[in-house]
This record gives structure tokens, sequence and C-alpha cells, in this order.
């Protein structure tokens, strides 16, 4: 027994030293290799902003991206709060200074439509219907993330109606119950039958097979609502079997040339996989996907999130059961310099660059940045790169062949769940 205890000991003790080897290492490696990007940094002071997180950032250095391109793309890690004021900061900054009026939003047609009628009525339990369907269960029964769209609903009230925000929803059907409800307006509105299967998948087949007759057949005056009705059935018709990211470019291209999005300036606000410009893990996400569109090829702007010693608003179901409490979410921390759970190679130079408690806008898109010869801040290591599937695909690629700005968060709270 004892002979079985010591060798446990000596285990946990190689364990333990061989962690502390590979922590010691990769900071050092990563420390000594992004001397001449610190120094980089170092004489271009202009090309970062830095703020109290109790101020607004003022994005000067944008001015000169958001005239060239015509999408800006913010990605974040779901459920931080300070990632949500940024969107808010940057939505009224590109409202006021190109008129931004249209933004995407990672929700399905739908939720976008009560969304939309909340910004007309001010109803708020309109945004309560429209979170609590989120495939983003960070963003449940969540004051901040409501707070948002309370903020862009202000923003419309002191704006003249040519210059208010539209939300447009392009992600995959995430909740068909609300589909459903939308559906039934929508079908009133027609003078159109409004009884379907409430099972699941006799309702996907009436969707398939019967709705477009319905349209086709009936005595439409209004078309418009029409051209609704066969969005969301083409988009129930793929509800099992497009994928995630095709569909969502799909939605996007079907919408812009619709609307007539051409010669707008658009924002989009996702989770940070869907906004980068390159394949990760063999995959093609929506901003790679967009980035290849001949509407969107080199008109693309995207900023991504990095963090230092912040929390987050956690799913509790989705966590271990020593890691979760006994509500809804969790308050879990996220940084981006841990080497066992997540590092991102290049974090030291920005950790040296700002203060705690700040928000940092960093510009890594000039001729001369070291981020486009090198994957600084998009390369990864630890538990939570391998299971998010960050792996890059391209080697050759680099840092601003994904992204082109970044916002440095140090100290984050939680995106605050409803009481």
């Amino acid at each position: 027994m004892k002979k079985v205890l010591k060798k446990g000991i000596k285990f946990l003790v190689c364990i333990l030293v061989l962690g502390l080897i590979y922590s010691f290492s990769l900071k050092t490696y990563d420390k000594n290799s992004g001397k001449e990007t610190l120094e980089y940094w170092k004489n271009n002071k202009k090309l970062y902003e830095s703020v109290h997180q109790n101020q607004d950032l003022s994005f000067a250095n944008l001015d000169q991206y958001i005239v060239e391109n015509d999408l800006i793309l913010l990605g974040e890690f779901h459920g931080i709060k300070e990632t949500i004021d940024i969107d808010i900061s940057l939505i009224k900054y590109l409202n006021r200074k190109v008129e931004m009026k249209i933004h995407l939003a990672e929700i399905d047609f739908s939720q976008a439509y009560f969304l939309n009628q909340y910004f007309e009525s001010g109803e708020e339990t309109l945004i309560d219907s429209v979170l609590n369907s989120w495939i983003v269960y960070h963003g449940h029964h969540n004051r901040d993330y409501k707070r948002k769209w309370i903020e862009i609903y202000n923003l419309n009230q002191s704006n003249s109606p040519d210059r208010q925000i539209k939300v447009y929803g392009i992600d995959k059907i995430q909740n068909l119950k609300l589909t459903q409800k939308h559906l039934k307006i929508l079908l009133k509105e027609l003078g159109l039958s409004d009884v379907f299967p409430n099972d699941e998948a006799l309702f996907l087949k009436w969707a398939k097979e019967r709705l477009p007759k319905m349209i086709s057949n009936g005595d439409i005056k209004n078309k418009d609502i029409a051209e609704d009705v066969l969005f969301i059935q083409k988009n129930l018709a793929d509800y099992t079997t497009s994928s995630r990211e095709n569909r969502m470019y799909l939605n996007f291209k079907y919408l812009y040339e619709r609307y007539n999005f051409k010669e707008e300036k658009i924002y989009g606000y996702f989770g940070e996989a869907h906004v980068l410009q390159k394949e990760i893990n063999r995959k093609k996400d929506f901003g790679a996907l967009v980035e290849e569109d001949v509407n969107f090829k080199n008109k693309t702007y995207t900023i991504i999130s990095r963090y230092l010693d912040s929390d987050m608003s956690a799913p509790s179901k989705f966590l271990p059961f020593f890691l979760r409490s006994e509500n809804e979410h969790t308050k879990s921390g996220i940084t981006c310099d841990n080497p066992f759970l997540l590092y991102h190679s290049g974090i030291n130079e920005f950790k040296q660059l700002t203060k705690n408690n700040t928000n940092t806008f960093f510009d890594l898109n000039q001729i001369d940045s070291p981020y486009r010869k090198s994957k600084r801040l998009i390369k990864s290591f630890g538990l939570f790169s391998l299971l998010s599937g960050m792996k890059i695909t391209d080697e050759t690629s680099s840092t601003a062949d994904y992204a082109q700005g970044l916002v440095l968060i140090r100290n984050s709270d939680w995106a605050q769940p409803n009481q």
C-alpha cells in the first residue's frame, strides 16, 4: 500500500513539474518571440486607443476603414459584459459616422421580426421572447444582452426615420415555436389559413409541401409578406439538413439582394468563429464565405476580442457538475493567458501595453503591421482551444487574413443574469 502511495505521489509530482515547465516555456517563448511586435506598438502608439471601462472608445482608428469597407464584423466570446458595451458603442459610432442602419445578428429571421416589432412598439417582453429562445444560452434571461436592444431602441427614438437601425436575422431557425408564431401572423395578414400540425415532423413536412402551394394558389395582394412566408419556408425546408454557416451565408445573400443593401454600410455582431475571414479547422464559417463573395471581397473589416482576467456568464447545464452553480448561469473566469485552458500567442505584448479595467482597440491592419506576417493572437493553445476546434487550416496565413482589428478587454464582469 505504501509503495502504491509513493508511486502515486511521484506521478503527481512529475505531472506538476511537467506542467510548470510547459507553462514557463510557453510564456517565455511568447515573450521572446514578441519583442519585435512590442516594439512596433511602442513606436506606433497612435494605432491603439485605451479607455477605462466607464468610458466609450472613440474608434478614431476605424474612421478610414469604415469608409473603405461595406461590412464591419465584431466577434465576441459570449457572456462577457464589456464586449456587449463595445458592441453598443460601435453601433452608435457607425450609425453616427456612416449612417449604418443594417444590423446583422446571430438570430433567425423570425427572431429579428419580433425585435423590429419592439423597435416600433417599445414592448420589452418582445426582447425576452427572443433572448430566451436564442441559440446563445449565455443570453437567456440576461439584463446586459437585453440592455443592448433597449439602447438601440433609444437611439432610434432620437434619430430621424432615415437613420433608424433595423436588425436582420441570418441564422438557421433557432426556435420552431417562435417561427410558428411569426408564420401565423403573416398567414393571417395574407388572409390564409394559419392552421398547421403541432408535431414537429408533420409541421416541417407541411411547410415543405403545402405552404408553397398556399402562396402560389392564393389571391395574394401583399407580395412583401408573401416573400417573407416563402423565405421562412425555405429555411424550414433546410431545417434538418443545411449547415449553419452555409445557411447564414445564403440568408445574408438573399436579404442583401432582396433589400438592395448595395452601397449601404452593414454591421454584424456574432460569436468569434463566425466572423473570421479565413478557414478554421478545415471549415469555412460565415466570415470566410462572405470574404469570397464578389460583393464583399476586400470590403469586409473584422474585429475580434481578447480577454484578460475577466468573467463570463456560462450556461450551467453545459458545465461539469463540480463547476456549475445552482442557477441557470454560472460566473466563470475567462482569460487568454492561461497555458492550460486558453493561451493566445502574442497576448503578452498587450498585457504590457494596457492597464487593468480597460478596453483597448488595436489596429492590426497597417502595411507594416507585424500581424501581416505572423499568426499572433489567432494561434492558440490549451484545452479550450482544442475543444472549440479553432485550429488554423492554412499555415501560410497571417493574423490580418482573419481579422484586421482587435479589442483587448481586461477585468470585465460577466454579462449579468436577471435576478
